[in-house]
């Protein structure tokens, strides 16, 4: 038995963060019904990579899911909503804060058919504060919280990081709420409504510069990839085929990296006798080490360091990451089809469960896919769904 199975999970969310929740749950077995507006859909499906028509994007993030698509700014549809949230478990939504209000839709309403119903919403800057009916996506999120303050070159402009660590992050929060809220419904057969912000979660993972200000007074900025101010050797280094990281966490690893490097003479050089003093004199420490690593190959590096048991990797490239040996040893990248893109490589989950692990049993639903055998579900005749079709309910 998966451990979600018979949790029911009615999902309103689009683009990144909700459908990243929602994928989540799905993965480890939770019925999850996702409602898009009929005739436009999610609008991650309409972002690349394309093929076939269809978005990969999409695809990636709503895996194991059911897909309907109806109008519900109808009465109909208000009413198809509300039938299926009347045994649901879980409400996940990612919205403009008031925006299912609106529609009939929101919490209060929902608990009227629902007593007992959670209720999740994300949103950019969660459910009040002055910045409360503000839309945000993954960039403005990096901006406003100071990862990209953090991020790039001290001599460079701010930088976003790669990833839409905005959106993944903040539906990983998400889901871990779901399940302690879930948890306490368990135990007390209580609901309760759930506030997530993307902005919240971003700033919640700024330790270090959080840190530096409040217990040292002192302002913290972006330091490329190195960590100059607190570890030292700690950075990237350009090597013969491309760039190779090593450091250390402390000074007790100091040794082994001397010996690594082959330069016994850095443990008695004044300048580098501890972290301290490496950290007030890292340009001279990065010149003096940096010609060791230019003159290897990755794999040579890797071969010395791992042998001194120094941290340590190369710098790869995301075809090289994905055929690693230790990606495929975890089951990282799992074959999948999809009724719309077709057979690809999915991104596998990372939580391993030993008994009841996460599965990936089908593709993303195409637009609508599922909306007569739900509405079927839901005790709707034949004629009724024709009737929603011709009305364009559904």
């Amino acid at each position: 038995m998966k451990v979600l199975e018979g949790v029911k999970v009615v999902d309103f969310t689009q683009a990144y963060s909700g459908p990243f929740c929602t994928m989540n749950l799905a993965d480890f077995g939770a019925e999850v019904i996702k409602i898009e507006r009929r005739g436009y859909g999610d609008q991650s499906r309409e972002w690349t990579p394309i093929e076939n028509g269809h978005s990969g994007y999409y695809a990636a993030i709503n895996r194991n899911k059911k897909g309907i698509s109806l109008d519900m700014s109808s009465e109909e549809g208000k009413e198809i909503v509300l039938g299926l949230v009347k045994d649901a478990d879980i409400i996940v939504e990612n919205f403009k804060v008031g925006t299912l209000d609106k529609l009939g839709l929101g919490y209060e309403d929902m608990k009227k058919v629902n007593p007992n119903i959670i209720y999740a919403s994300i949103s950019g800057f969660g459910e009040y504060g002055p910045h409360k009916d503000l839309a945000a996506y993954d960039n403005v999120v990096q901006a406003m919280t100071g990862i990209m303050e953090m991020s790039g070159f001290a001599d460079g402009i701010p930088t976003k990081v790669g990833p839409a660590i905005g959106d993944n992050f903040t539906g990983l929060t998400m889901a871990l709420a779901i399940t302690m809220a879930y948890y306490n419904k368990m135990h007390t057969g209580e609901g309760q409504k759930l506030d997530v912000a993307m902005y919240d979660a971003i700033f919640g993972i700024l330790e270090s510069p959080i840190l530096f200000d409040t217990v040292l007074g002192e302002t913290a900025t972006r330091t490329g990839n190195a960590d100059p101010a607190t570890l030292v050797p700690y950075d990237v280094y350009e090597c013969a085929d491309g760039y190779f990281s090593a450091g250390l966490a402390s000074d007790k690893g100091w040794p082994k990296f001397v010996k690594a490097v082959n330069m016994p003479e850095l443990m008695e050089d004044p300048r580098f006798v501890d972290n301290d003093l490496r950290c007030e004199n890292y340009e001279a420490f990065t010149e003096t080490v940096l010609p060791f690593f230019k003159e290897r190959t990755k794999a040579e590096l890797a071969d010395i360091f791992v042998s001194e048991g120094v941290p340590n990797a190369p710098v790869l490239t995301v075809p090289e990451v994905m055929d690693h040996p230790q990606i495929q040893a975890r089951n990282m990248m799992q074959e999948l089809s999809d009724p719309g893109i077709g057979d690809y490589l999915a991104i596998g989950n990372p939580m391993q469960l030993s008994e009841t692990p996460a599965v990936l049993e089908h593709g993303a639903p195409t637009l609508g896919q599922d909306t007569k055998s739900v509405l079927a579900g839901l005790g709707y005749s034949e004629e009724q769904i024709a009737k929603f079709a011709e009305n364009e309910v559904i």
